[in-house]
């Protein structure tokens, strides 16, 4: 593994651990900070497809107490990374509110900054 590749996977776990850090806060500005702006986020969520852009996210997650909040901890886990060039994809776990999830981010390296494009995720009951 190259330096610059070496330097790329820490640079998007970075902002993979940054959004685990910014949705238990509740934290907009963060998820500003790591989310691109026209990224769109789509998935099944109790038992219905959702696909949302990033204002209506935004205010659902402005509108609940945070799980920090209430004294949850965070759980978020990368299973796995994949980086090639200014690709990536991010595979992981994370339990929000009453649900498990799986989430696939993917992020693009957008001048010298890595940023989530998409995320595509299932949900499970805990």
């Amino acid at each position: 593994m190259s330096n610059e590749q070496k330097s790329d996977d820490d640079e998007v776990r970075t902002v993979v651990e940054s959004y685990f850090t910014a949705i238990h806060e509740g934290d907009i500005d963060r998820l500003k900070e790591v989310f691109e702006p026209t990224a769109t986020l789509i998935g099944w969520d109790e038992g219905e497809l959702r696909r949302v852009n990033l204002d209506q996210w935004f205010e659902f997650v402005k509108s609940i107490p945070s799980p920090a909040s209430e004294g949850v901890i965070q759980d978020g886990k990368i299973v796995w990374l994949d980086v090639t060039g200014t690709a990536a994809v991010a595979k992981v776990t994370e339990t929000y509110r009453m649900f498990k999830y799986v989430d696939y981010l993917t992020l693009l390296k957008i001048g010298d900054q890595w940023r989530v494009v998409g995320k595509c995720y299932h949900q499970y009951e805990r």
